[in-house]
C-alpha cells in the first residue's frame, strides 16, 4: 500500500515472570501477535503489538515509532497495561512489566541505531567501490577512445600515404600507344 511495507507475525519471548507472577501465570512465554509497517517516504518503522495468551489476566498493547532524523533515530513508545488478578498483585505486575517494556523500547532504540550505522557505513563502501569503479571505467574508456582515435589516425595515414604512391606509380608509368 503506497510503497509501505507491512507485516504481521506472532512473537514468542520468554517473559521470566517473577515469583509472586507464576501462580497466576504458569507459562513462561509470551505471545504476541505483532503488526509492522515500514515507511520508506516517511523513514518510519511502526510496530503494534498486543498478547494474544494469559488475556484473562492482564491485557497489554504497545505502539512504537521509530523515525529517521538525519543521523539520530526518534522513538515515540506508547503501552497500555491492565492487570485483573488483584490489586495487590496488579500494581506490582504492572510495575515489573512497565519496567520490562521500557528497557526493551530503550534496546530497541539502541539496536536500530547500530542498524542505521551498520547500514550507511555499507552504503559509504559501496558508494566508495561505484565510485572507483566509475573513474576506472570512465580511464578505460578514454584510454580505449584515444587508442582508437590513434587506430584510426595511423589508418588514415596509411591510406593517403598509399593513395599517393599509387598516384606518383600511376604518374611515372608512360602510357603506351597501340
Amino acid at each position: 500500500e503506497k510503497g509501505r511495507l507491512h507485516s504481521k507475525r506472532i512473537i514468542i519471548s520468554d517473559w521470566k515472570v517473577p515469583s509472586f507472577m507464576k501462580i497466576f501465570y504458569t507459562d513462561p512465554r509470551g505471545y504476541a501477535v505483532e503488526h509492522s509497517i515500514v515507511d520508506p517516504v516517511e523513514k518510519t518503522l511502526t510496530l503494534k503489538s498486543e498478547n494474544i495468551n494469559a488475556a484473562s489476566l492482564f491485557s497489554f498493547q504497545e505502539d512504537i515509532v521509530y523515525k529517521g532524523l538525519g543521523a539520530q533515530t526518534s522513538l515515540q513508545h506508547e503501552a497500555k497495561i491492565r492487570f485483573s488478578a488483584s490489586r495487590l498483585v496488579d500494581d506490582a505486575a504492572e510495575n515489573w512489566l512497565f519496567n520490562r517494556v521500557s528497557n526493551a523500547a530503550c534496546d530497541g532504540l539502541r539496536a536500530m541505531d547500530s542498524i542505521i550505522d551498520k547500514v550507511e557505513a555499507e552504503m559509504q563502501l559501496t558508494l566508495q567501490s561505484v565510485g572507483r569503479t566509475l573513474d576506472e571505467s570512465i580511464t578505460d574508456a578514454k584510454r580505449s577512445i584515444d587508442e582508437s582515435l590513434a587506430d584510426a589516425e595511423a589508418f588514415i595515414d596509411s591510406s593517403i600515404s598509399d593513395a599517393k604512391s599509387t598516384l606518383d606509380r600511376c604518374r611515372t608509368v608512360e602510357p603506351t600507344r597501340g
